[in-house]
């Protein structure tokens, strides 16, 4: 068979249900588990399901097999949003806070420092493009758990930077930038396809609460954050904030998350969910080695979805910072370049903006859960929608007009956040259990990829905007506060 053939059908043919019911999350047909280990024993606890051989017909002719039952029913665990947001909220450095971080070192937005600082910035996005599957040599055989601590640890170190060596000791070392971003980008890469393997034990709807918690994170700071800071809070106090979250978020997912999971494994295991039949013998997760020798199952059907993500993450991670670097004035002019009315406080236009931001990442997270998606055509066109959305963006984020750049943040990030719902229900649905972590970790080393080409043509794409030109409260030399 072509290796471009759609997976297999899997979806139970059923009424529609309404968004956010148990039932109508996306069954999963591979009759093999997910294991989780914990870094405080040897023992692996394996996630075993039933065989799908007593499966019955749908009037639409799709299989409904008893774990996509058992997946199916599972109540969503919602506090995973908040060890989400805590990590997440490191990765905000890379928003209006690197801008903050940028003045603190007293570099301009211009000339050879200001070039420096958005490459050390970079670092983020190629510490995550190495770590999302350089992890499986650098940490080969420390188990999925202990890589997640680790990550933690590391975003929280990276965080601690600012507030600590830059703002608190006075430093002006160029080093401390390089090892920030640095630190936050190898943890970020570990962490997040890590995280997400982890917690698919406790089904789809828990996950759709995960992965909301990236435009969480960014409008708790941006929003919220820089609210504040238009009231007088000193920004360094916003950079402890995010610091001081992530130990509250790593205590929360061990004494609450990771039981849960064990629960849920140990709960099929011990003879079904809800009085549903036993489970036969477990499969571990492959490792992505494992999981490459047998790329053929997985892979080719894979790269839509890996294409979809270079683009909304190279359209992420160029066009939000260079909007930073284009309104960069004390006030924003709303209708027009050369306009000297209609001006708004830099602080307010950048609040309203990140309201876009995160209204249209966040919806779009939980939209693209509610969709069926049941064939593999349904995913690719939905895929479609989403690049539309994200192309659209960028474009209007070059027209440099203020209330256009809400529009085109809206629609950037729209396109991006319904990509990475519609992705992820894919990989859990349609991929084979035992490459789960695989699949998430080569489609997010694509989406590195492209977030990587965006954070290192912010200025290419500012001069996309400016064309060169310094027009009265934009494209200047430097930050106006």
């Amino acid at each position: 068979s072509s290796w471009f053939a759609p997976p297999p059908r899997i979806f139970a043919a059923a009424p529609p249900r309404a968004c956010g019911d148990p039932a109508m999350a996306a069954p999963i047909v591979e009759p093999e588990a997910v294991s989780i280990e914990d870094s405080d024993s040897s023992q692996q606890e394996q996630c075993e399901v039933v065989d799908a051989s007593a499966a019955k017909q749908g009037a639409g002719g799709l299989t409904i097999n008893t774990k996509a039952e058992l997946e199916a029913d599972l109540v969503p665990e919602r506090r995973v949003l908040l060890v989400m947001i805590a990590v997440i909220q490191g990765y905000t450095l890379i928003g209006p806070l690197q801008h903050s971080f940028k003045v603190a070192m007293h570099i301009g937005d211009s000339g050879t420092l200001g070039h420096v600082f958005t490459q050390a910035a970079a670092l983020v996005q190629w510490g995550k493009f190495a770590m999302t599957l350089g992890q499986n040599v650098i940490l080969n055989g420390v188990p999925p758990l202990t890589r997640v601590y680790i990550a933690m640890a590391g975003v929280t170190m990276g965080a601690a930077i600012p507030p600590l060596c830059v703002y608190g000791l006075g430093s002006q070392w160029l080093g401390w930038v390089f090892l920030s971003f640095g630190l936050i980008g190898l943890s970020l890469g570990i962490f997040e396809c890590t995280f997400l393997n982890v917690i698919t034990p406790l089904g789809p709807l828990t996950k759709s609460w995960a992965i909301m918690g990236f435009p969480a994170a960014f409008f708790i700071i941006n929003v919220f954050g820089f609210l504040l800071l238009s009231a007088g809070v000193p920004v360094e106090a916003l950079f402890w904030y995010i610091v001081l979250a992530l130990p509250v978020g790593a205590v929360l997912f061990r004494t609450v998350i990771v039981p849960q999971v064990r629960e849920s494994c140990s709960a099929r295991g011990a003879g079904g969910h809800h009085g549903k039949a036993g489970a036969q013998e477990g499969v571990r997760t492959a490792t992505v080695w494992e999981s490459c020798k047998e790329w053929q199952k997985w892979l080719p059907a894979l790269v839509p979805f890996m294409v979809a993500n270079i683009v909304g993450h190279f359209v992420m991670e160029g066009a939000l910072p260079a909007n930073f670097n284009t309104f960069n004035d004390k006030q924003v002019p709303l209708f027009g370049r050369q306009s000297e009315d209609h001006l708004m406080n830099k602080s307010q236009f950048f609040a309203v903006f990140f309201v876009f931001v995160g209204s249209g990442d966040m919806i779009s997270r939980r939209v693209g859960y509610c969709f069926e998606l049941s064939r593999y055509r349904h995913n690719l066109a939905a895929l479609g929608i989403g690049l539309a959305c994200s192309v659209a963006g960028m474009y209007l984020t070059t027209m440099g007009v203020g209330v256009v750049a809400w529009i085109s943040a809206f629609l950037s990030f729209w396109g991006q956040g319904f990509n990475y719902a519609v992705a992820s229900k894919y990989i859990d649905s349609f991929v084979p259990r035992q490459h789960n972590l695989a699949a998430y970790s080569f489609w997010m080393f694509a989406g590195s990829a492209g977030a990587i080409a965006g954070s290192t043509m912010v200025d290419v794409i500012r001069y996309w905007i400016c064309h060169g030109e310094v027009y009265a409260h934009e494209c200047l030399a430097s930050h106006h506060h």
